[in-house]
């Protein structure tokens, strides 16, 4: 049995992350052969053959699936050492991140972080993705270095740090023809119609709690993501459940009343979640410091604990 050195680890790391072995040779600069004898000596080391070809694609076994955390975190750690250094120069940092967040934080929070990047770190560059099925796969494999939203159902290897409270709120059009007073009530609630919206993930889902109470409404209209939901309100007498800090941007550009909702939704913490293997790097730490420092005011959280998430 021979030793593991990086460049093994690399090509499994990468046959991984891509399924394939002429993507993992095409991004390593290496030839598909060499890639391919690089893989039969590590299925020799281990005595499996840790990927199985199934289709088009370079699907792990038990035992790959098992080796990927350690792996990735090992390669990681080697590539902090290579690139160590004590301080994060935001201002003449070149390093781009890719985050991912729901269409909510699109609205609420990007122009956020795209304010403090423009005064303060003006050569980072960001790339934003949505929440999906495949988030915390791409987190752990590194194409993802933050995830904000409601990701309740993460594994263990990944740590979530809270950065403030959302709730639930009604918007109407402002001259929408029934509701002009301070307050609604259930029974109005139930009785107008309504703009639905498909969230997806990284949100909390207030059609559970209506369910849960057996409460029903009246569906004018389906939506697959928050982007939207303010044009139709305002052009409709229909309404809308929408997150609070969403509901200040609405209001703000909008012809649109904010009501108390009726009806006692669960409020949910919106976190910043980061995969363990690049817990340590200066620059991810700087990243999640500045989200955190930018975010967690909009409901005064000031407990800056994190921690690692285990099931």
């Amino acid at each position: 049995m021979f030793e593991l050195d990086c460049k093994l680890l690399s090509v499994f790391l990468y046959i991984y992350k891509y399924k394939s072995v002429s993507l993992a040779a095409e991004y390593l600069s290496m030839s598909q052969p060499t890639v391919s004898n690089i893989l039969n000596k590590i299925r020799q080391h281990y005595n499996d053959p840790l990927f199985l070809r199934i289709g088009n694609e370079m699907v792990p076994t038990e035992l790959s699936k098992q080796l990927f955390p350690l792996v990735s975190e090992a390669l990681s750690k080697v590539e902090i050492i290579n690139n160590f250094t004590i301080n994060f120069d935001q201002s003449t940092s070149q390093q781009k991140f890719t985050i991912a967040m729901t269409d909510v934080s699109h609205l609420v929070l990007l122009p956020k972080i795209s304010q403090y990047l423009k005064k303060h770190a003006s050569h980072i560059r960001l790339n934003v993705r949505g929440i999906t099925s495949e988030t915390s796969y791409q987190m752990a494999n590194g194409e993802i270095d933050l995830a904000i939203g409601f990701l309740p159902n993460l594994e263990n290897g990944f740590y979530q740090q809270k950065l403030f409270e959302q709730y639930y709120v009604v918007i109407a059009s402002k001259n929408h023809p029934r509701l002009n007073s301070n307050n609604l009530t259930i029974e109005q609630y139930l009785s107008e119609s309504h703009i639905d919206i498909d969230a997806g993930f990284g949100h909390y889902h207030i059609e559970n709690e209506l369910l849960n109470l057996e409460l029903k409404r009246n569906i004018l209209m389906r939506l697959p993501s928050y982007l939207g939901v303010g044009l139709v309100v305002q052009e409709t007498d229909a309404i809308a459940t929408v997150p609070y800090y969403l509901s200040e941007v609405l209001l703000s550009r909008g012809n649109l009343q904010i009501f108390d909702a009726p009806i006692t939704f669960p409020t949910y913490a919106v976190k910043q979640y980061w995969h363990m293997s690049c817990h340590h790097k200066t620059s991810h730490q700087w990243l999640r410091q500045m989200c955190y420092e930018l975010f967690s005011q909009m409901n005064d959280i000031d407990d800056s604990n994190y921690g690692i998430i285990q099931r």
